[in-house]
């Protein structure tokens, strides 16, 4: 507040203050005055709670001393200020006037910030950007990316692994990945302190659900099947990122085709996603030379347990223990207008999403809304692949496509570089792929990993960028 204004101010108070208020008042007044000053400033940008608090304090400790001012100098009416008898009435409409403002503006979106310009991570209580606070990642001590590659600087690259099974599988990944993710957090069921102290910190720690037995056909209980905790686990634990690009250790990453995706939208292999332009192949997805997309749900208002024939024919739509049924009561938590959202998708008709999780980006606008609604999945004992893709769609904004991800999930060899050769040789595209190997089984059944596949995988990504017509760098 100007020094003018604050004499304005003053001088407005004296003509309902006592004659012969003391140094103690004045300094009251001044104090009065840059309260109010403080109040008018600050309430336009804050709506907190303590400002306003204390503003009603000072006017109350203002109004009580300067009452006990006037009853012991009423006789006095021959000074420069008079003291009136609307003094009363005035102190009480500027409190009244003032407990109305407060009301109002602890119950509304004030105006400046609702004119602010909206934070591009889409955070509602999050911090801004510009003074967000990334929590340090586990140390690893591997290369940093290639010098002017930034296409992923702001992106946090997710690789989880559903076994305890680190050595090469981590080492190999983080050698090729590493030169284009400066930001990847390594999650698993357990810590990787077998390799030594130098290790102890390389892995995430998330053993939720993460048990296996594979000894009972009535209830298959693979290790994986609740490694969704751990993507929520990542979200949770990891705010402040552009996106955030989930995959599993041994799914193998085209880094040239995922340049061209926009970071903005979501991206899976979704029926309804739009194809990112493939200079090396046909851009329509009815041309068919795409990998399949994810499944859609039967009716869950069908028994599905009751004709469930195992997993191996049936898929896991009817396990009783991680499929449909057990997901509906999930679904059912979720607000209506996302499962309006999913509906529109599927022509009104309510079903789930069920497919391969192993390739799913979450832009960082979206991160909150699609932890909320993984929590509630994850407060069942859905299944990994059907949580996932359903929360997705769950949440992908009416407004904004998704984008097709070529990925494919294969079971039979090659499970390495040849896979993707073979398909280009085929006209398709490969964006990822799960399964990848970084390493054979030799003739003993050993399992051993192959240097050779890093190498590989090098040599498929300058084809890749010569397909893409682009430069990028290779170590």
């Amino acid at each position: 507040m100007s020094i003018g204004g604050r004499s304005r101010l003053i001088g407005a108070l004296c003509y309902i203050l006592p004659a012969d208020y003391d140094v103690i008042l004045e300094s009251i007044i001044t104090a009065l005055a840059s309260t109010v000053g403080l109040l008018l400033l600050t309430a336009g940008f804050l709506n907190e709670p303590g400002v306003f608090v204390g503003c009603l304090l000072a006017l109350i400790a203002a109004g009580v001393y300067v009452s006990s001012m006037r009853q012991t100098t009423e006789e006095d009416v021959g000074s420069e200020c008079v003291t009136r008898p609307r003094y009363p009435v005035v102190f009480a409409v500027v409190l009244f006037a003032y407990l109305l403002y407060v009301s109002f503006a602890m119950t509304h979106e004030n105006v400046w910030t609702s004119r602010a310009q909206k934070s591009p991570w889409g955070f509602t209580s999050e911090s801004k950007p510009g003074i967000c606070n990334r929590r340090p990642l586990p140390s690893h001590s591997h290369r940093k990316t290639l010098e002017n590659y930034n296409c992923f600087d702001n992106i946090l690259l997710v690789v989880f692994f559903s076994h305890a099974r680190y050595g090469a599988n981590l080492d190999y990944h983080r050698e090729v990945y590493s030169d284009y993710f400066p930001n990847i957090l390594y999650i698993g069921p357990a810590s990787r302190e077998d390799s030594g102290f130098d290790h102890s910190y390389d892995i995430f720690v998330d053993s939720y659900h993460s048990d296996e037995d594979l000894t009972d056909p009535s209830y298959y209980k693979m290790a994986g099947r609740m490694a969704h905790h751990m993507l929520y686990t990542a979200l949770q634990e990891h705010n402040c990122y552009d996106g955030y690009l989930w995959v599993p250790f041994d799914t193998l990453l085209n880094i040239p085709r995922l340049e061209k995706f926009d970071q903005e939208h979501f991206w899976y292999h979704s029926p309804w996603a739009l194809p990112v332009f493939n200079p090396a192949q046909d851009n329509s997805l009815s041309s068919g030379l795409h990998a399949p997309p994810v499944n859609v749900s039967p009716d869950p208002s069908i028994n599905l347990t009751k004709t469930w024939r195992g997993w191996g024919l049936d898929w896991w739509w009817g396990d009783p223990h991680v499929g449909v049924g057990v997901c509906m009561e999930a679904f059912r938590k979720v607000p209506l207008h996302l499962r309006e959202r999913l509906a529109a998708f599927t022509n009104g008709e309510t079903r789930l999403i069920g497919g391969s999780a192993d390739t799913i980006y979450i832009p960082g606008r979206h991160r909150r809304i699609f932890m909320e609604v993984l929590g509630l999945f994850l407060e069942t004992t859905c299944f990994l692949e059907i949580a996932a893709p359903t929360t997705l769609h769950l949440v992908a904004p009416r407004h904004e496509s998704i984008l097709f991800v070529d990925h494919w999930w294969i079971y039979q060899p090659p499970f390495n570089a040849s896979f993707v050769r073979q398909k280009w040789e085929e006209g398709y595209e490969v964006d990822t792929f799960h399964t990848f190997h970084w390493g054979e089984r030799d003739e003993n059944n050993v399992w051993r990993a192959n240097y050779e596949n890093v190498e590989d995988i090098r040599r498929l990504l300058r084809e890749s960028a010569e397909r893409q017509k682009i430069v990028f760098p290779v170590r």
